[in-house]
């Protein structure tokens, strides 16, 4: 059982180390996706409020080397300075810096770590990597469910070495993932997309026995319809899991609706689908209409480019529009549905894709198990 965090009488001057997850868009050094951010800022602000010294810790990316300027949180901190009226940076994960600003925080102050994923320690799940960090801190915060599928140093091998809890995200995203995955209300709908099947199989085959129908869209639906004979020519799609593809279209052939009509993009030797067309968006509007509960993860098309993004949207404006309680998980998708300023339309936003679906699939997350341990 995960440990709530404790009282605000409990809290005050205590060194609390916070795992976030800052993994966001990063534009002209500045944060363009800031959902993950907000999510994160009641943990933070409660942390604050109870007078706690915060060591505020996240990742950022797959930096190409130490101290790689792109992966750098400085533009996290340009925009938590205007949430949290007193809160440090540090350009170092470890060192003299960081050492003298923590040392020196008052109750209610924060500092921010640069990017763990600047040494080796982190992803490795680096015991000397965790110890370091336990060192800084008096008690630890998992409020990152987004890594929480991830064996990582600051996510799991933390909690050897510090008393641990979960913060008020994490809290959230299990509550609304459970009650999607053991209480959904029938007609129950999944709604996939993107281009990786192998994240989405296994949630398929856990959810099957609830769900009504499955629709498919995007690059995972060329997998699917290349494993039904259908010619897909230069399509996006996953040769390893064509013959999964096919046994699950046996499997819950009742279940599993593919596109019925495609946007082409055409070249010399053939053609790419790039998005659901015409009559598959209105066949699964009509199917979305009739859901009681949706899960949506995965774009229906190449939505980067607005000439294939009409797949995507009008799903998306179908699925918020409509009486279901709607889920849905997935940066791309998440991304699409705060472009189109339609987020809080939607019953429960994750802030994980990777996390949500092994969740989703049954699967025990390392960060999650680690705060039971």
């Amino acid at each position: 059982m995960l440990k709530n965090l404790p009282p605000k009488d409990r809290l005050k001057g205590k060194k609390v180390l916070l795992r976030a997850d800052f993994n966001v868009s990063i534009v002209n050094q500045k944060v363009s996706s800031t959902n993950r951010i907000t999510e994160s800022l009641g943990t933070l602000r409660y942390l604050v409020s109870a007078g706690a010294r915060v060591i505020l810790i996240s990742h950022l990316g797959r930096p190409r080397s130490f101290g790689d300027p792109e992966s750098s949180l400085r533009p996290v901190y340009d925009f938590l300075k205007s949430k949290l009226n007193k809160i440090y940076f540090s350009e170092e994960i470890f060192g003299d810096k960081t050492d003298k600003i923590v040392k020196n925080l008052t109750n209610g102050e924060v500092v921010l770590l640069e990017n763990l994923r600047w040494d080796t320690g982190e992803e490795s799940g680096s015991l000397e990597f965790a110890k370091r960090l336990a060192s800084l801190a008096d008690m630890y915060v998992n409020d990152a469910f987004a890594v929480s599928h991830r064996d990582h140093a600051s996510v799991s091998t933390i909690c050897q070495f510090l008393p641990h809890f979960a913060g008020f995200l994490l809290k959230k995203e299990i509550v609304g993932l459970q009650k999607l995955s053991k209480n959904a209300r029938s007609p129950f709908i999944l709604v996939l997309g993107g281009a990786k099947i192998a994240d989405k199989i296994l949630v398929i085959n856990n959810l099957a026995p609830s769900v009504s129908k499955i629709l498919i869209g995007g690059a995972m639906a060329n997998t699917f319809m290349a494993a039904s004979g259908i010619d897909v020519s230069n399509s996006l799609l996953e040769p390893d899991v064509l013959n999964t593809a096919k046994e699950y279209l046996g499997r819950y052939r009742d279940k599993i609706v593919l596109p019925q009509d495609n946007i082409k993009k055409d070249w010399a030797d053939g053609f790419s689908y790039m998005d659901i067309g015409r009559q598959t968006i209105n066949k699964y509007k009509k199917v979305i209409s009739k859901a009681k509960t949706i899960f949506w993860n995965g774009n229906m098309g190449y939505s980067e480019d607005q000439k294939y993004a009409q797949g995507t949207e009008e799903i998306a404006r179908a699925i918020s529009s409509s009486s279901a309680e709607s889920y849905i998980a997935g940066g791309d998708t998440v991304g699409a549905i705060e472009k189109m300023k339609i987020k809080d339309k939607f019953s429960f936003v994750s802030t994980g894709g990777g996390a949500a679906l092994e969740f989703l699939a049954g699967k025990k997350l390392p960060g999650i198990k680690a705060l039971e341990d």
